[in-house]
């Protein structure tokens, strides 16, 4: 894979957590973990990323208001991961660029984000 590729992480519970930065691992994509709304937007400010993923609920603030802050000074491609179904036109609405229903399959995670990055899925 020609460059780096790196990804902001915003999820509080640590096993999805883990899980997402491992899938992305595995993909070459470097992962940067937040826990709260408020350290996601700090960590997009900081880092720069290609992709960020989101978690709707969070302890600080929600996923739509992260967006809200994200759209203030960025463009990044958002990828919300969210359990409320209802709730998936009002993130597209906010800023999102694509929304997966939670929980997900980590295949097709990965595949949404290489699709988001451009990047060729490695053939079986």
């Amino acid at each position: 894979m020609a460059g780096s590729r790196t990804a902001v992480v915003v999820e509080d519970d640590a096993d999805v957590g883990g899980l997402i930065h491992a899938i992305l691992g595995a993909g070459g994509v470097t992962a940067r973990l937040a826990e709260t709304g408020t350290a996601g937007v700090d960590a997009v400010r900081m880092h720069s990323p290609d992709i960020v993923i989101l978690d709707f609920g969070l302890p600080d603030i929600t996923g739509l208001e992260v967006i809200r802050r994200i759209r203030s000074f960025s463009d990044v491609y958002i990828l919300m991961l969210t359990g409320h179904e209802e709730m998936m036109d009002a993130v597209i609405s906010a800023g999102a660029n694509a929304v997966m229903s939670k929980p997900f399959r980590p295949r097709a995670l990965r595949a949404q984000v290489d699709e988001a990055l451009g990047l060729q899925l490695p053939r079986p």
